[in-house]
């Protein structure tokens, strides 16, 4: 049971929830910034605003800005994957890459532990899932996508306000009608001439980045799912727009739009980076709802991607609580890591 003054902070998440992901979420603001600010969070969920779904995970991200922060990994994110593949190993662990599998008949282990979508799920079990689960694993809905831009910059971004140039991360879409606007017209299956683009440019903090003198700047802009339209150019332009000059910066710009981001990884279906459309419904019951949604009707095999609970998100919360209850279910004690 949750200690009162956890149960009181989930209330008060909960009212403000209801507050921001509905139409009256403007009640109670007297300027722009505020509602612009947490507009540009909420909107990584790539849905139309306002909604519960892109609320919830957003008023969280939000509440994380302004406690702890949002960290950077000194080297890039891989160096995470590294860290992981390297104590896999020290514990006698072993890794195999190119070998892709078609069929789960291929794996021989008590214990399957399956960091895929439900579509590939399907692919993978085929006819040995009970027809009721494979009915909602079909049902399950995967959202927009996003068009991926890279940048290798001869020095700063010239952000207009001088106070951008050590933020790392950065929200570029306007007013929250703006931002807001331009994610309908993405639901609607259009690109919006003004795009909300989100920004990181690592190398501020992050030295082993780019050479001295130099930046890097990436930035993904939301498009309709499986869209193939090159989005460089409308990214560029809104970079432009708030650091006049930028665009003589750039020294190469390497692009992907949404069907080539799922080519480089098939679980982004259709761009979604997401694995699955991160509405309300399918955050609680995500794929399904049950107190251990990663569990799948044949035995040892378990879903562990960002389309089950709780979502997606740079958290890791889906394997570790699907290996926790797999761990549970075998009856092996969880390793005392210290988190609570």
């Amino acid at each position: 049971m949750l200690p009162p003054r956890h149960l009181a902070t989930l209330i008060q998440l909960g009212l403000r929830i209801l507050h921001q992901g509905t139409p009256a979420w403007n009640l109670g603001f007297r300027g722009e910034e505020a509602p612009a600010l947490l507009t540009g969070v909420m909107a990584h969920a790539i849905q139309r605003l306002p909604g519960l779904g892109a609320t919830a995970p957003g008023l969280v991200l939000a509440t994380l800005a302004h406690t702890v922060g949002w960290p950077i990994v000194r080297g890039g994110s891989g160096a995470i994957a590294d860290a992981l593949a390297d104590d896999l190993a020290a514990h006698g662990g072993l890794i195999e890459t190119d070998a892709e599998v078609r069929d789960l008949a291929e794996l021989d282990a008590d214990l399957v532990m399956l960091d895929v979508t439900p579509r590939a799920l399907l692919k993978l079990a085929g006819s040995k899932l009970p027809g009721g689960y494979a009915r909602m694993l079909r049902r399950f809905r995967y959202g927009d996508g996003v068009a991926k831009i890279d940048l290798a910059l001869d020095g700063p971004v010239p952000w207009a306000d001088p106070a951008l140039a050590e933020v790392v991360t950065l929200h570029l879409g306007g007013t929250r009608a703006e931002v807001a606007r331009g994610e309908a017209e993405v639901a609607a299956g259009r690109h919006p001439e003004r795009p909300y683009v989100l920004v990181t440019q690592p190398s501020v903090l992050d030295t082993t980045r780019a050479p001295d003198g130099h930046q890097v700047l990436w930035a993904y802009t939301h498009v309709p799912r499986g869209s193939t339209l090159n989005r460089s150019e409308a990214v560029i332009a809104e970079l432009e727009r708030l650091a006049p000059g930028v665009r003589d910066r750039i020294l190469a710009v390497s692009s992907r739009s949404a069907a080539e981001v799922e080519r480089h990884d098939v679980n982004d279906i259709g761009g979604d980076i997401a694995a699955g459309a991160a509405s309300f419904r399918q955050l609680v019951a995500r794929p399904r709802l049950s107190p251990t949604p990663w569990r799948t009707p044949l035995p040892g095999v378990w879903l562990c991607s960002a389309s089950t609970a709780p979502g997606p998100g740079v958290h890791g919360q889906s394997g570790w609580l699907a290996a926790r209850a797999a761990l549970r279910e075998l009856g092996i004690p969880e390793p005392a890591l210290g988190i609570r």
